[in-house]
C-alpha cells in the first residue's frame, strides 16, 4: 500500500491541535480559549463565524474581536478556505476515524450546498433567540471543551453525528451541514493556493476521486474543463496529490479571479 505523505502530514498537524486544544488542563497557559476565540501567546483570534454571531446580536465588535477575526480571515483566505476543516477540525479528524470503520452501504453522499442555508438559519435564529445559536450546539466547540474540561452531556451532539455517519448518510456533518464550514468555503473560491492538473500526465485511473472527501471537485479537471480545482468545497487535504500514481496533480498556485 502506497504511503500518502501528505495524510501522515495533515495527522500529525490535527494531533498538534488537538493537544494544543488539551494544554489548558496541564495547566499552560500559552494558549487559553477554543476554536471559537482563543489567545496563542497573547495574539487574539476569532473564529469569523462566532464574530458574525456576536455582531448581529450586539450590533458591534471589539477592536480585539475585529483583529482577531482579520487574521483568522486572511490566514484562511491564503492557505485555501476550508484546510480548517481538512487540517485543523477536530470533528472532521472524528469523521475520518468513523469513515475506516467497515460498515453497511449507507447513503453515499448529500448535497454539499445545504451548509451555507445552515448558516443562514443558524443566523436567523440567533436573532430570533438572542443567543449565539452554532456555539451553543457547536460540535466543533464541544470537541474542544471536552479536550479542556472531560467529557459532559453536550457529547450527544457528538454522538448523533457519529450514527448519522454510519447509518444513514456519509460525511453529512462536515459536507453538506456545518455552517462554519460554509464560511471557510466562501474564503477557498478566493485562495491562491489550489490543486493543479496536468492532462497530459492523467490515466483516469480515478484514485484521486476515491479517496477525496469531496470528489466533485475534480471532476472538471477530469472533464478537460479546467487545469485547476476552483471550487471553495476542496478542503487542500493533499490525498489526491499524495495518491496520484501519475503525478498529474499537485499544489499551485492560481490567479482566483481569472477564469
Amino acid at each position: 500500500m502506497k504511503v500518502n505523505r501528505w495524510t501522515i502530514t495533515r495527522r500529525c498537524v490535527q494531533l498538534m491541535v488537538l493537544f494544543l486544544l488539551a494544554t489548558p488542563s496541564f495547566g499552560w497557559s500559552f494558549f487559553e480559549g477554543n476554536l471559537g476565540a482563543a489567545a496563542i501567546v497573547g495574539l487574539q483570534l476569532s473564529d469569523p463565524l462566532a464574530a458574525l454571531q456576536v455582531l448581529v446580536l450586539t450590533g458591534s465588535l471589539t477592536s480585539t474581536m475585529v483583529a482577531g477575526t482579520v487574521i483568522v480571515l486572511v490566514f484562511y483566505t491564503l492557505l485555501g478556505g476550508r484546510v480548517f476543516c481538512g487540517w485543523v477540525c477536530p470533528v472532521h479528524l472524528l469523521t475520518d476515524l468513523v469513515e475506516m470503520l467497515p460498515w453497511p452501504k449507507r447513503l453515499s453522499h448529500w448535497s454539499m450546498h445545504w451548509k451555507m442555508k445552515a448558516l443562514l438559519i443558524t443566523t436567523v435564529v440567533t436573532i430570533l433567540l438572542g443567543v449565539p445559536a452554532f456555539e451553543t450546539v457547536s460540535p466543533i466547540g464541544i470537541a474542544a471543551r471536552m479536550l479542556t474540561f472531560g467529557a459532559s452531556s453536550s457529547l450527544a451532539v457528538l454522538i448523533l453525528i457519529v450514527i448519522a455517519e454510519l447509518f444513514l448518510i456519509r460525511r453529512v456533518w462536515c459536507r453538506s451541514l456545518c455552517p462554519l464550514g460554509g464560511v471557510y468555503q466562501q474564503l477557498g473560491r478566493l485562495s491562491p493556493l489550489a490543486v493543479s492538473y496536468e492532462e497530459t500526465k492523467c490515466s483516469q485511473c480515478g484514485e484521486c476521486q476515491r479517496v477525496c472527501f469531496v470528489p466533485e471537485v475534480l471532476a472538471p479537471c477530469l472533464e478537460s474543463q479546467q487545469n485547476t480545482v476552483h471550487s471553495g468545497e476542496c478542503t487542500r487535504c493533499g490525498a489526491c496529490v499524495g495518491i496520484c500514481p501519475d503525478k498529474a496533480l499537485n499544489f499551485g498556485i492560481r490567479n482566483p479571479f481569472g477564469s
